[in-house]
């Protein structure tokens, strides 16, 4: 991986009049968090999880009730799995601002991982309940495949129904139903979904897989060739080749 384009935002930051006051001190204390806090995210992107934790706590130290630093605290952490601190700072982050759709988002997604998915569906639906929230068709992919861990497949398909109504024709919850669909063999549904999913994306191994699979659940077998053709053809190294090879079609 390339560090360069980290490396320009860093020297952005650090040239910037402004990032280096604020810096300093000469700002505000929450605008110090906040830069010390998007520092700490950086480094985190790029797998430099000490020094990341070392700026959020310098966010922190900059203003101890900047919430933001303490969900960026329990996203590392639970990076490096220390589930403790992450759980810790995350309930840290809800407590000065219960209402952060972001933070309700990311502990909703770390309950989720360790197993406690209705707990995690509450804190989803607390992120989206906040109508000034700018990606919660995210939450609500999230929470749709956080339900379907616990097997409630009629409460995963309303969450990724809902992400399409927060935006249209959105690829991810678009493809999660079309795969529900087959999961629960309601090809019909699924063929729906793989349709729109064949006028909004780009051809890729995935999507003529679930293509294939839906045909095979139809019981259409010239469309089943037809897209084992394409895959073998367009896609002969991908994993769905392999898997159509070895008939493993689940």
């Amino acid at each position: 991986m390339s560090l360069r384009p980290f490396v320009l935002l860093l020297a952005f930051l650090f040239t910037s009049g402004a990032a280096v006051a604020d810096v300093q001190g000469e700002a505000s204390p929450d605008r110090r968090a906040n830069v010390r806090t998007q520092l700490a995210a950086e480094y985190f992107r790029f797998g430099r999880y000490a020094v990341a934790i070392d700026e959020a706590n310098k966010a922190i130290e900059a203003d101890s009730k900047y919430s933001p630093a303490y969900t960026m605290l329990g996203l590392i952490y639970a990076e490096i799995k220390d589930d403790a601190k992450a759980k810790q700072n995350f309930q840290e982050a809800l407590r000065l601002s219960p209402d952060d759709s972001d933070a309700n988002h990311n502990y909703g997604w770390f309950l989720c991982e360790h197993g406690q998915m209705q707990e995690g569906l509450g804190y989803y639906d607390r992120a989206l309940g906040n109508p000034l929230y700018e990606t919660p068709e995210k939450t609500a992919l999230n929470a749709g495949q956080c339900a379907l861990k616990n097997n409630d497949t009629d409460t995963a398909r309303r969450y990724f129904e809902r992400a399409l109504q927060y935006r249209a024709n959105y690829t991810p919850a678009t493809y999660q139903l079309a795969e529900l669909g087959l999961k629960t063999k309601d090809y019909v549904t699924a063929k729906r979904y793989a349709l729109v999913l064949k006028k909004t994306t780009q051809p890729s191994a995935a999507l003529t897989w679930l293509n294939l699979r839906i045909e095979r659940g139809l019981g259409n077998s010239d469309g089943v060739t037809r897209y084992a053709q394409e895959l073998r053809k367009q896609f002969p190294d991908s994993l769905e080749t392999t898997k159509l090879a070895a008939g493993q079609y689940e």
